[in-house]
């Protein structure tokens, strides 16, 4: 399988303009989005796209640029290969998607969307 792509997006729902660097899968990634690492701007992103993503990967996205738990923050767990793109159109709220191959575990406080400080990416494989 090849190493497939993950990006960030302005909007809801993969919309407007992306965010930061395309990122391979299959990598491990800590960016700061406060410092641009990346090419990330702090509080832009909403959304995201995973396309051929190789599982198992866990990915956390979160509102303190220094991955506090104590504001806001999402993961999102990749349990097995993504064959074609999956669309996660908000971090504000837990879902499943692909079938339940990708969960998305969502800690609400004031809102994540728009406000992402920090993305941590795992790849397990």
């Amino acid at each position: 399988m090849t190493k497939g792509q993950i990006s960030f997006w302005e909007g809801n729902g993969a919309t407007q303009d992306q965010v930061g660097n395309t990122l391979s899968g299959g990598t491990s990634y800590d960016i700061n989005c406060k410092d641009g690492d990346h090419g990330f701007q702090n509080d832009e992103a909403r959304s995201m796209k995973l396309e051929g993503i190789p599982g198992p990967t866990i990915m956390w996205v979160y509102d303190s640029p220094s991955a506090s738990k104590d504001d806001d923050w999402a993961k999102i767990v990749i349990k097995g290969d993504i064959q074609d793109s999956v669309v996660v159109g908000t971090f504000n709220s837990s879902g499943s998607y692909d079938n339940g191959n990708v969960t998305v575990e969502s800690h609400y406080n004031n809102g994540l969307d728009g406000k992402i400080s920090r993305i941590m990416i795992e790849y397990l494989g």
